[in-house]
């Protein structure tokens, strides 16, 4: 399960209101009858309406702020030019807000501004960007032929006419960037009304007559709804199919950005391979948010087209499609939990030992007939010191009758796998333990029975560079790409930073949420 950088978008009601006081001393344009004051609001879209903005774009945008916003950069030109684009005209928003419009929410308001005063005419608004008090853009209108302008109902620039004293109000579409994780999203102290975008992201893998696993070359369709006559979110997106340095095809998993309402949202996709739709069905935002891990990360959807392996996590229903049968747990499953003994974890130990003996137990028992002697016997917790990840994940070379699963928990493979510091990183020598080590259990998985075997790397917080280690291995980078590591099979999961010490619960939670992700149902 690969874990990529989730991201959230916020489509936001900002209310900026430039007000103007008057002007006495300015004879030029005879009075306050004679000018026009402009105000400024920033107002949200409709998200749904829009084309999807690109990764790349949404990247490009400010990232969502707590601070309150201080002051705006606001280029016009016309009759009278405010700023330029290389020195925008700088406005100061009042810090304390007001329910001015008689809606109930405050807004915020500039402070007097000689700029904000106009001659009467024709005029377009070039640039609009909000900043804090720390100098940080917060919120940014869009320009027309850009990414994002598709989000936005009017993007700049935007034409205003202007009357002879008349205080005109203009709403400028706003838009910011933020990463934080969608559970943690919180009302700025200003107001916002919010549309989040949620992301969603796929990866596939085709397999041959012969079973070996592929990349998979899809294109995907998305619409809002239930099924394919709903509003089009996506039409006809396909992956990149590409090729390593090392003659290895790779691809980047493909994401969507889905738009998260208050209630339930739903959506319709239809994968296909070769105009063949391979992959549909409905699913919801809570499916979508199911995929997220950790503050800042999101698991992809996993699908695995002619292969013996379960779809994770299984979507759709009836293994996605697959057709092939989904992996279990019984009476002749042995379970090899594997601790990293070599000292630097060591406060793992008794919290792994009493969840074996008690909650795992509770949760597995009745796939062993509720037999405790049957569960004794084939779950275990080995100690091994060697720090050789992936031996203990090839159970030593043991070929139990049945079927097994390894799950290792460990911290670090120095000197073994990997150097430490800057010594070393992902492009660096592999060692030849690691090479021996890996060769091994690449031909004993590939000889296994299908759903045999499912392995588990749970890597425990501690040290950096073993954690680069095994994403390099899961993601098929730097030195570990093809044969070198184990992007291509799908026998494996990785969880990473696990806590050291901590309680029995919390390891049998992650324990049995991580078979679940591999298919099995307990």
């Amino acid at each position: 399960m690969k874990r990529i950088k989730h991201y959230l978008m916020y489509m936001a009601v900002l209310s900026l209101v430039m007000v103007s006081c008057s002007k006495e001393e300015n004879q030029e344009i005879g009075g306050n009858d004679d000018v026009a004051t402009l105000s400024f609001g920033a107002v949200i879209n409709d998200m749904i309406s829009k084309n999807p903005a690109t990764k790349q774009a949404l990247e490009e945008l400010p990232e969502c702020s707590e601070e309150a916003p201080a002051y705006v950069h606001v280029v016009l030109t016309g009759p009278e030019n405010v700023g330029t684009m290389a020195s925008p005209v700088m406005v100061d928003v009042n810090p304390t807000p007001g329910d001015f419009d008689g809606d109930g929410n405050d807004e915020y308001f500039t402070e007097y501004s000689s700029d904000l005063e106009l001659m009467p005419g024709s005029y377009s608004l070039d640039y609009f960007a909000v900043y804090d008090a720390d100098d940080n853009l917060i919120w940014v209108a869009p320009a027309s032929g850009s990414d994002m302008a598709d989000w936005v109902d009017m993007a700049l620039p935007m034409d205003i006419e202007l009357g002879a004293g008349v205080k005109k109000y203009v709403d400028v579409n706003v838009l910011c960037f933020d990463d934080r994780m969608v559970n943690q999203y919180g009302y700025l102290f200003f107001d916002i009304i919010g549309t989040e975008a949620i992301e969603f992201c796929i990866f596939g893998n085709i397999c041959g007559e012969n079973g070996r696993h592929a990349v998979a070359d899809y294109s995907v369709n998305i619409w809002s709804g239930t099924d394919n006559t709903g509003a089009v979110l996506y039409a006809d997106v396909e992956n990149n199919v590409d090729t390593n340095n090392d003659g290895d095809e790779y691809a980047d998993p493909l994401c969507f950005f889905l738009p998260d309402r208050e209630g339930e949202d739903n959506y319709y996709i239809e994968i296909s391979i070769d105009g063949e739709v391979v992959r549909s069905g409905s699913f919801t935002d809570a499916t979508v948010k199911g995929l997220f891990d950790g503050e800042d990360n999101v698991d992809y959807y996993h699908f695995f087209e002619g292969c013996s392996s379960s779809d994770t996590p299984n979507i759709f229903g009836d293994n996605g499609g697959n057709g092939g049968p989904p992996p279990v747990i019984d009476e002749d499953t042995e379970i090899y939990i594997y601790f990293d003994s070599s000292g630097s974890m060591n406060s793992t130990l008794a919290p792994l030992q009493t969840m074996r003996n008690t909650l795992l137990k509770d949760a597995l028992l009745p796939l062993y007939g509720d037999d405790e002697d049957e569960y004794d016997a084939k779950v275990r917790v080995i100690q091994n010191p060697t720090e050789r990840t992936f031996n203990m994940l090839n159970i030593e070379g043991d070929t139990p009758t049945g079927n097994v699963i390894a799950l290792v928990f460990q911290d670090e493979a120095q000197f073994v796998y990997h150097n430490i510091g800057a010594s070393w990183d992902i492009n660096s020598p592999r060692t030849v333990t690691y090479d021996t080590d890996i060769s091994t259990l690449r031909g004993r998985v590939a000889s296994f029975p299908t759903n045999y075997y499912r392995g588990v790397v749970f890597q425990v917080d501690g040290f950096d560079d073993f954690e680069d280690l095994i994403h390099a291995v899961e993601d098929g980078t730097g030195n570990y790409s093809g044969s070198n590591g184990l992007s291509d099979r799908s026998e494996f999961a990785y969880v990473y930073d696990v806590n050291d010490g901590d309680s029995a619960q919390y390891y049998a939670d992650l324990i049995v949420q991580t078979l679940q992700d591999l298919g099995y149902n307990l």
